[in-house]
């Protein structure tokens, strides 16, 4: 319906709707809680303030953007692309001000990256930084999982297990496991450390999300289940309560 809607978890009541520019796909928090970015199908970014509920600005980029992220510092803003590349920005030049005034209903040109990450051959589909904020992983079109060193911007390792575009992933909470989820048959989970293979999870369906516990070794995973009947499952499987 073209909008954001914040809700408060204490009580479980929608206390803010946000009008947006377009059908919206991808949602991120900023680290100190003070921002949102929101992608749309339109390559959109809008950046909102969420004390005053408010778009500081959208800006239309001339390309295909998919999942975004702050760094831990909150300081820079990566952007996943349909080029293969990883647009790093500058938060603070984000949302300055354009050049030139956009025209009414259209978002201002998105500025030039501080640096462009190259490490897979097709679109990148999902990104996400480790708790501790020394690693971010990058999921894409190409079945690959690169990770990367936050402080020098390279690519220090990458998992090739998976036959599928990357869909989702999610860095255990002390930072030492990486799942990864896609149209194949399995969630595969890693050793950060030493990228082998910790855990394969038997799935029945592509997997559209997966989520590790904030501060236990637990894995939520949700995807495309259907039932007997052909109808969306809807369902949420978690692995790592005892049996």
């Amino acid at each position: 319906d073209k909008t954001v809607r914040i809700w408060d978890a204490r009580t479980s009541k929608c206390v803010h709707a946000i009008e947006t520019r377009g059908e919206n796909i991808n949602i991120r928090w900023s680290p100190d809680g003070q921002h949102l970015a929101v992608g749309d199908k339109e390559d959109n970014i809008s950046i909102i303030e969420t004390r005053k509920c408010k778009a500081l600005r959208t800006m239309k980029f001339p390309h295909e953007v998919n999942e975004m992220a702050w760094d831990p510092s909150g300081r820079l803003f990566f952007l996943t692309t349909g080029a293969g590349n990883v647009d790093v920005f500058s938060f603070v030049d984000l949302l300055k001000p354009p050049p030139a005034p956009p025209k009414p209903g259209d978002g201002s040109a998105a500025p030039a990256p501080a640096a462009t990450l190259t490490g897979h051959t097709a679109n990148c589909y999902c990104l996400e930084f480790s708790p501790s904020g020394e690693r971010f992983a990058v999921g894409g079109a190409d079945a690959l999982v690169s990770l990367w060193d936050v402080k020098e911007l390279a690519c220090v390792a990458t998992f090739a297990r998976l036959e599928w575009p990357v869909r989702t992933l999610s860095f255990s909470h002390d930072s030492s496991y990486i799942a990864a989820g896609s149209e194949d048959p399995l969630i595969d989970v890693a050793h950060v450390a030493t990228g082998k293979q910790a855990l394969a999870v038997p799935v029945k369906a592509p997997s559209n999300s997966i989520a590790f516990h904030p501060k236990r070794m637990l894995l939520a995973f949700a995807g495309d289940d259907k039932d007997k009947m052909g109808r969306d499952e809807g369902s949420l499987r978690i692995l790592g309560f005892p049996s």
